[in-house]
């Protein structure tokens, strides 16, 4: 009876069971939800504490490429992981970051972050640690950059040319390791200034075939007042001015029949230049390089309007020559003297192609040289700051200014095109105007796997238009409105090339 009775009170006190049965499964529940959320909390710290570790350990072996002071290395690492991890929400804190020198030219950087938790202090688990890790490498990678610098007349407006000088400087000192580093040479700046045309300078000879000092010749026919017996004479009409005075004509013209001799003299003028426009044919967009000619084959005496040693009959310029200043001869027929027309004489920069080369002092003196005038024919520019650092010029760009072969290991090639105007000047009109030229060349070098770094300095619509077209994408495009915006944007580039040759 007692036993009954005691099976029916344990049946009746069933609903205690459940609520007893329920707390003690409520803690393991708890527990394991609070892991979940406070890992969840922890790991969305992640992706912030790698781009950190990364960066900072960037920056540590950027500036092994500058010194060899391994201290230094350090405490500029961690000064930078700390300041990007600073004032993290959450009470979230991160340990000292340790750069641990790892292999030749190679650095790790760890660091130990925890993130306090929530649910999971009940069972004694205060924090949630993470273990973040990166490896960079320094000095393995060489590169081989160009400056395309506008320097015409707009240039000289509101000090854009200084502003210019002072960034580029800036740029280059960024981009250069320090003398006697472990990567010293392993960066190399080639530069090239453009106008209306470019200067050749000391490679015009190469580029056209032609003698920088040359002589153009040319044919003048002109008619001479003779005697009717004379057997050379002629009877043909001329036209003569009725009344003169000295050599201005008041009376009018008139055409007379005259008895003349008919005359042929040969006449030539020279001139020694280095100026040149771009290149027309089928290589107009290519950088195949052009035909060199040995000095004595070199092109010394030629005819009137003759621009380059293209064979005769050459319509597509198979030799690639680039387009040369030159004479054009004025046949007047009539009277004595022509007139020799300059096309192109005396109207490039001062400065010509600056081959590859790591030597700051002479960079700075380069760019401290350049001086602005005339006119914006951006597509020259954007061609030889091409030709210099492709290494299918390495027969014209020679010695240790001859352009990396890219099919060697951890090669980069790269270009900064700047300009503070609209490309408004071409030779080959038949090719499209300078901004569509320029066009068609973007496409080509960035099909050579260059990177192309474009600056549009305080420059209308269309000078953006074309360099927002050329740059490699919109990261890489960069507008300036003013000489601290063009000093920040080469910076950033700059940096930005120095981190192309370490990887992470």
């Amino acid at each position: 009876m007692k036993s009954a009775w005691t099976l029916s009170k344990f049946r009746r006190d069933a609903h205690g069971n459940v609520a007893m049965i329920f707390a003690l499964c409520l803690i393991p529940i708890v527990i394991v939800a609070g892991f979940a959320i406070d890992t969840q909390l922890a790991f969305s710290k992640k992706g912030k504490i790698q781009h950190a570790i990364d960066s900072a350990t960037l920056a540590g072996a950027r500036m092994m490429q500058s010194t060899n002071d391994q201290s230094a290395v350090r405490a500029h690492a961690r000064k930078y992981f700390e300041a990007m991890m600073a004032n993290e929400p959450g009470g979230f804190e991160c340990d000292a970051l340790t750069i641990r020198f790892t292999g030749p030219e190679e650095l790790e950087g760890t660091a130990d972050c925890y993130q306090p938790t929530t649910l999971t202090r009940i069972i004694g688990r205060d924090q949630v640690k993470l273990t973040t890790r990166s490896t960079a490498t320094y000095g393995t990678g060489r590169v081989d950059v160009s400056f395309v610098f506008d320097v015409s007349g707009s240039m000289n407006s509101y000090g854009r040319i200084y502003e210019l000088k002072n960034a580029a400087k800036e740029a280059a000192d960024t981009l250069l390791p320090k003398p006697g580093s472990a990567s010293d040479g392993d960066v190399r700046i080639a530069m090239i200034a453009y106008n209306s045309m470019v200067n050749a300078g000391e490679y015009f000879e190469d580029v056209t075939g032609l003698r920088e000092r040359r002589t153009y010749q040319g044919v003048d026919n002109y008619d001479e007042d003779a005697n009717r017996n004379n057997p050379r004479a002629v009877k043909k009409p001329v036209r003569v001015c009725r009344a003169s005075w000295g050599s201005w004509c008041y009376g009018g013209y008139e055409w007379q029949d005259r008895w003349v001799i008919e005359k042929t003299d040969e006449v030539e003028e020279t001139i020694a230049d280095t100026c040149v426009y771009e290149r027309d044919g089928e290589h107009a967009y290519t950088n195949r390089t052009p035909k060199l000619l040995k000095q004595w084959d070199l092109l010394r005496d030629v005819e009137s309007g003759t621009y380059n040693a293209r064979e005769e009959g050459d319509t597509e310029n198979g030799d690639a020559y680039l387009t040369a200043s030159h004479l054009v001869w004025n046949d007047n027929e009539e009277e004595k003297d022509g007139i020799w027309s300059r096309v192109g004489v005396d109207e490039c920069p001062d400065s010509g192609p600056f081959a590859l080369s790591h030597n700051k002092t002479q960079i700075n003196h380069y760019i401290d040289g350049l001086r602005a005038g005339g006119g914006t024919a951006g597509h020259q520019g954007i061609a030889w700051g091409w030709y210099l650092i492709s290494h299918e010029w390495s027969s014209i760009f020679t010695g240790n200014s001859a352009p990396l072969d890219p099919n060697d290991p951890d090669v980069v090639k790269a270009m900064i095109i700047m300009t503070d105007g609209e490309f408004l000047n071409e030779f080959h009109r038949s090719q499209g105007t300078s901004t569509q030229q320029s066009r068609m060349l973007c496409d080509s070098i960035k099909n050579d796997d260059v990177i192309i770094y474009t600056v549009a300095f305080q420059a209308p619509q269309a000078g953006k238009d074309i360099l927002s077209y050329c740059a490699s994408g919109p990261e890489f495009y960069f507008n300036a409105e003013n000489g601290q915006e063009l000093v920040e944007s080469y910076n950033a580039i700059a940096t930005s090339i120095s981190d192309l040759r370490i990887s992470h």
